[in-house]
Parts: structure tokens; sequence; C-alpha cells
């Protein structure tokens, strides 16, 4: 696998929670994210934020761990975006674990 960075939109509904439970969610807002990968050290990182308010409202970043080319961690959030999982299979990485 090559090493990259590549951008894109979604437009999905986020959930923010913490041990209190759900303190805030909205539905269908547009979502900038970046996705990348270092293959001399098989790691990787993704940001994204909501596009209405430049990342005040959302944001979130993180970093990704690689066996191969299989997706064995991550950090940043609690669970991975579906949207960060399906990325990375249509790039070639198995993330059926962290799905």
């Amino acid at each position: 696998m090559k090493s990259f960075e590549e951008n894109f939109k979604v437009v999905k509904g986020l959930i923010r929670e913490t041990s209190y439970g759900v303190v805030d969610k909205e539905k269908d807002i547009a979502i900038n994210v970046s996705v990348g990968y270092r293959a001399k050290d098989n790691y990787g990182w993704f940001e994204f934020y909501d596009e209405k308010s430049g990342g005040d409202q959302w944001y979130a970043e993180g970093g990704l761990w690689f066996g191969g080319l299989e997706l064995t961690d991550y950090d940043g959030v609690s669970v991975l975006p579906s949207f960060i999982a399906d990325f990375l299979e249509k790039k070639g990485f198995d993330v059926e674990d962290m799905r």
C-alpha cells in the first residue's frame, strides 16, 4: 500500500456522548474529512469537522494503527465513524474488527 492523504465530504448524523450520556446530536450535517496513511511505519490518521461551524461545533481527530493491511487500533474517538471505516475498506484495508 502506498502512502496517501485524501480529503472528502459526507453528510451524516453525529452524536456527542460523555459518561453522562448523549449531550448533543444532529442529523444530516455536512462533514469535511481527511484520512492519511504513511506506508513507511504503517500508521494513519483522520480528522473531521462540520462545515457549518468550521469545526467549532463538531470536531475530532485521531490515529490509526495497522498490522499489514489490517486496522488493529485507533484513538481519538470512542467509536470509529462508519465513513472512516468505509473509506479505509475501499482503499483495501481490513477494518472488520474495528466496526
